[in-house]
């Protein structure tokens, strides 16, 4: 592969998203995620510019305003979207450029990205996809149930993305991304 890729990785809060992209970057130094933009507060070890850029909520709407958002979204009370400069850059370097994205947000990027490769990570199972949420213990249990009531909307949308991957295993997971992508 000599030109860039974009790809749309998605699945409920909990499925292990950053683990994967972790993995795969690791497996191949083509592989960038592209760094969101959010408005909520860095969670404990997450790092400005490298988990997310994190801004105040006048500055992300000063950015979405000034059009530099390929969409954006508020998800459980903040708002998140995708940088189009972090795209386009790393599409121009031939990179594959990763899009850690909600179903939300991945349906206006399809629309307005169609050739953006589409994955969903789908949990074992729904017991499992609880139980992660419980463990990170970040959340009270209004929050953990609105996560789960999300999770239920996501996985019934599953459908709408090109390949679908249970993250049982990372490094099977892995390889399946590089097969997809064809790496």
């Amino acid at each position: 592969m000599n030109g860039g890729r974009l790809v749309i990785l998605s699945g409920p809060s909990g499925v292990g998203k950053d683990t994967v992209i972790d993995a795969w970057r690791a497996a191949d130094p083509r592989v960038e995620r592209v760094v969101a933009t959010c408005t909520r507060p860095p969670r404990t070890g997450e790092r400005d510019g490298v988990d997310y850029d994190f801004v105040s909520p006048e500055e992300f709407h000063r950015r979405a305003e000034a059009g530099a958002f390929l969409e954006h979204k508020e998800v459980h009370g903040n708002w998140y979207a995708t940088p189009v400069a972090g795209v386009e850059s790393r599409l121009a370097e031939g990179k594959v450029a990763v899009l850690k994205i909600d179903v939300q947000g991945a349906l206006d990027v399809m629309e307005r990205r169609p050739d953006a490769l589409t994955v969903f990570l789908l949990p074992p199972s729904l017991e499992e996809l609880e139980a992660r949420i419980r463990g990170r213990g970040q959340d009270d249990e209004a929050a953990i149930e609105r996560r789960l009531a999300t999770a239920r909307w996501e996985l019934d949308q599953a459908g709408r993305y090109q390949h679908r991957i249970v993250n049982d295993e990372v490094p099977r997971v892995v390889e399946e991304l590089r097969r997809i992508v064809g790496a």
